[in-house]
């Protein structure tokens, strides 16, 4: 039955946790996924693990895939929603937090959230990421799907980019080649794992830059269902003038509910979890969405956020 298959999952796996220890990771056991996903929906999984470089991270990516133990890679949590079996092993980049500044140049690494990069280019004097401001999430989930807000994009900032092939060998690629097109990047296409962005940025005004901030997160504020666990936007926008947020609502499911899952009353582009939503409530819901949206349109959404298959 399922509980015993997922027990086997669960003790299998933790005779890996000396060798992923010495690879210089931490590591925890029966983590629940609730705690890393801002939607606050997802069962414990048997390994968390968050290696403290990158070279940690590349040999613990080696390991895991010569032992083909099933596994995923997660960021900040803000547009994953996790079922609540996953029998495998979860890498996070929470230790890859290191910011380097050389001029006008940034370097962050893939686990660094993209609020503090906001910040602290606004404590360094450097513009360009402003419209970025309260956005959830890392710097390398923001590069691999191209995250924008307010009319930017942040792969038109992007100078280069560090990351890992599948061959587990580290390559540097230029922004201009890395195919940035909307929520749309090469590493998307590839699986290739992100480690390093560099952005270009501009020296500026601390005022203006801060200013600009402020405007960003008011609205912000407005719009968004901030007070509400929500994995952010939940479809990708099918063509330049289709604004899913306001078809929804047109079509009169703005508070529709699965459970505790409902379409957001703020804004009907979100999801938002409104207690004990659970990982099927919110597919669900995503599916009667997109058959009232076909069936209204003609339309097929597709979904920005990552809803993750169970594992055994």
């Amino acid at each position: 039955n399922n509980r015993k298959a997922l027990y086997m999952a669960k003790r299998d796996l933790r005779k890996y946790f000396g060798d992923l220890y010495m690879q210089g990771a931490d590591i925890r056991l029966e983590e629940p996924m609730s705690w890393h996903t801002t939607i606050r929906i997802g069962g414990r999984v048997p390994l968390f693990v968050s290696p403290y470089s990158v070279d940690s991270m590349v040999k613990i990516l080696k390991l895991v895939e010569s032992e083909k133990i099933p596994h995923r890679l997660i960021g900040g949590g803000s547009n994953v929603v996790c079922p609540e079996h996953y029998g495998g092993i979860v890498l996070s980049t929470a230790h890859l937090n290191a910011v380097r500044i050389d001029g006008t140049f940034v370097m962050a690494q893939a686990g660094v959230s993209v609020n503090t990069l906001v910040w602290f280019c606004l404590s360094e004097g450097l513009t360009g990421l402003e419209f970025l401001t309260g956005l959830p999430g890392t710097v390398g989930g923001a590069v691999y799907m191209n995250a924008g807000a307010f009319g930017g994009e942040i792969g038109s900032l992007v100078k280069s980019v560090e990351y890992v092939d599948e061959n587990y060998d580290l390559h540097s690629i230029e922004g201009s080649l890395c195919r940035f097109g909307y929520r749309y990047s090469l590493f998307k296409e590839r699986s290739y794992k992100i480690m390093n962005v560099e952005f270009s940025l501009a020296k500026g005004r601390r005022e203006a830059i801060e200013s600009k901030m402020c405007e960003i997160l008011r609205k912000r504020l407005e719009k968004q269902p901030l007070d509400l666990p929500s994995a952010g936007s939940v479809f990708v926008r099918p063509y330049q003038d289709f604004f899913v947020g306001s078809t929804i609502e047109k079509i009169g499911l703005k508070t529709l509910s699965v459970g505790d899952a409902q379409v957001s009353s703020k804004h009907a582009g979100f999801i938002v979890n409104r207690g004990k939503a659970s990982y099927a409530d919110v597919v669900l819901l995503i599916e009667k969405l997109k058959e009232s949206v076909f069936e209204a349109t003609g339309v097929t959404l597709s979904t920005e956020i990552e809803l993750w298959r169970e594992v055994e």
